[in-house]
């Protein structure tokens, strides 16, 4: 009787076992799947920000901010970037000071790149031992003022974007004892790599605004966008009496430097006088590309002698700028805006480009 009782009481125990383990696996399920779902809605959020989103460093902002809060135990984060000098820069951060963003890495003071050469998403359990055994005693310093090193551990996981390196994000813990899992290793390979193509999109979206408003050579507008742009400000002109002079540009001789040097030439020269009115031109002018050697300035809250003496002060800048041993000279046409008569946009470009030949055919007055 009393070995019945002890074996019924065993297999209550078993019973009872089996139904807490199914209940805590059912609980582990249902919490999988409830981070799995938050996971897609927040991705699906971001994602359609990032579409949006006005500027580069906006996008991996929301990048960052999405993978420390998807991720269980993560409170820092940064996104580093491999930049033109070959180095890499602390492009996105948060929780450190922005004095963090001073500083530069080179690829072997990275642990990504000496493990596994940027191949994939690692933990890095003690961070600061290996900082401090691979980076230079005087970044170790500024690291520790900026707090940079605050961290019990790290996920870093390269970003490529059409199989090139473009940097790596980091996903910090500062909680003793919370190590990331293999588990989390998974988490972030999912948000990265839906990430990575939600920010490949938005490239591509800005490399087709780009190339629909600006000129691909000289990175000024084009004509199109200042087309557009003018028949919009005329409009203002008129309305607010404000004063405002259109200038035409056309490049000296440049059909000749085309025949001399060959056209790669003649397109250093388009570079090196869009460069020449960068540094020349207000911030608030408006100066475009309209076609061939072809410029168009909209001088605003400017007289006609004003801007004549704009154009002549960047026509001796031009002029000491050389180019093969070539000399660059442009010729120029100017007419001011009359908000009292009623002028189209070809009214306007037409005096100007009268004006502009004016001074081609005025050779004398060229400085």
């Amino acid at each position: 009787m009393g070995s019945r009782i002890f074996a019924l009481i065993i297999i209550i125990l078993l019973m009872l076992s089996i139904i807490i383990l199914q209940y805590f696996e059912i609980k582990r399920v249902n919490n999988t799947i409830g981070l799995i779902e938050k996971v897609k809605n927040t991705l699906y959020e971001v994602a359609e920000k990032i579409t949006k989103a006005a500027s580069e460093d906006e996008t991996y902002k929301l990048m960052l901010e999405a993978a420390i809060d998807l991720i269980p135990n993560a409170s820092k984060g940064s996104i580093v970037l491999l930049e033109g000098d070959n180095l890499f820069h602390f492009r996105t951060i948060k929780g450190y000071s922005e004095e963090l963003k001073k500083l530069t890495l080179k690829k072997e003071e990275v642990y990504l790149y000496s493990i596994n050469n940027f191949s994939e998403t690692a933990v890095i359990k003690n961070p600061n031992k290996f900082d401090e055994d691979i980076i230079n005693s005087d970044k170790i310093e500024s690291m520790k003022s900026y707090e940079a090193l605050d961290i019990f551990c790290t996920i870093s996981s390269p970003i490529y974007i059409d199989d090139k390196l473009i940097g790596f994000i980091n996903v910090d813990s500062n909680s003793k004892g919370k190590n990331f899992t293999n588990e989390d290793v998974e988490l972030m390979n999912y948000i990265k790599n839906e990430l990575q193509l939600a920010l490949k999109n938005f490239f591509i979206q800005n490399k087709l605004k780009f190339m629909a408003n600006f000129d691909e050579l000289t990175g000024l507008y084009n004509r199109r966008y200042f087309k557009q742009f003018f028949a919009r400000e005329l409009l203002k002109i008129k309305r607010y009496k404000n004063e405002v002079c259109l200038a035409l540009i056309d490049l000296d001789d440049f059909k000749y430097i085309n025949d001399t040097y060959g056209h790669n030439m003649g397109d250093k020269a388009l570079k090196l006088f869009a460069d020449v009115l960068r540094e020349n031109v207000r911030k608030t002018d408006i100066y475009a590309r309209m076609s061939g050697d072809e410029f168009v300035l909209l001088f605003t809250d400017c007289s006609k002698d004003k801007a004549i003496d704009r154009l002549e002060s960047t026509r001796r800048a031009l002029y000491k700028r050389k180019l093969a041993n070539t000399t660059l000279s442009f010729s120029y046409g100017v007419c001011q805006i009359d908000p009292n008569e009623d002028l189209t946009p070809d009214d306007i470009f037409g005096e100007a480009d009268k004006e502009m030949y004016k001074d081609k055919n005025n050779k004398g007055n060229r400085t």
